[in-house]
């Protein structure tokens, strides 16, 4: 019984040795897990933004780069009039186009295509960051056997698409030189 016991023992023991290799071996070659350690540093100058937008679809944008904002570079976010700069997101848009037909001559790949634009500005006006644009393409398979399947995964798609993008404009305005 003695032997039963230490065997589990000493099981268990190499195991958590094991376990707390692998996991030094992922730390020291840069692993982390998603939304680990992934704060940006932002110029001071954009340490207060405001979040605009124009010509946008939905709230949805703005509100996801506002969350991304305070989480990841822990930029204040303030709202109304006030002398801060200004971050505006522009002409978000999403275009599918068909890419690929079957045998019967229906649709069978689609390209989705979204694409938005951004700058900031300080209070007077003035240009920090240059408009620039950001374009992102996906290719998506259609089943005609599973219609509102694909059409939840298109949308499902799109809402990446968008997440992708605002972690792009993040990365973008803490390399920034404002």
């Amino acid at each position: 019984m003695t032997t039963d016991r230490n065997h589990g023992v000493a099981k268990r023991r190499t195991m958590g040795v094991l376990f707390a290799g692998i996991c030094l071996l992922l730390s020291g070659c840069g692993f982390h897990l998603s939304g680990v350690g992934e704060h940006q540093q932002f110029p001071q100058s954009l340490s207060t933004l405001q979040v605009r937008q124009e010509n946008v679809q939905d709230n949805a944008l703005k509100v996801e780069m506002e969350r991304a904002l305070k989480t990841q570079a822990r930029v204040q976010v303030v709202s109304g009039p006030q002398s801060t700069p200004v971050l505006t997101l522009y002409d978000e848009r999403s275009e599918t186009r068909a890419v690929s037909v079957d045998q019967n001559v229906r649709v069978s790949e689609f390209l989705i295509t979204y694409h938005l634009s951004f700058d900031v500005k300080d209070a007077s006006g003035k240009e920090l960051v240059k408009r620039q644009g950001i374009t992102l393409q996906r290719n998506f398979s259609f089943d005609k056997n599973a219609v509102l399947a694909m059409e939840r995964e298109a949308q499902e798609i799109q809402a990446r698409m968008r997440t992708d993008a605002v972690q792009q404009i993040i990365r973008r305005l803490a390399a920034s030189k404002s």
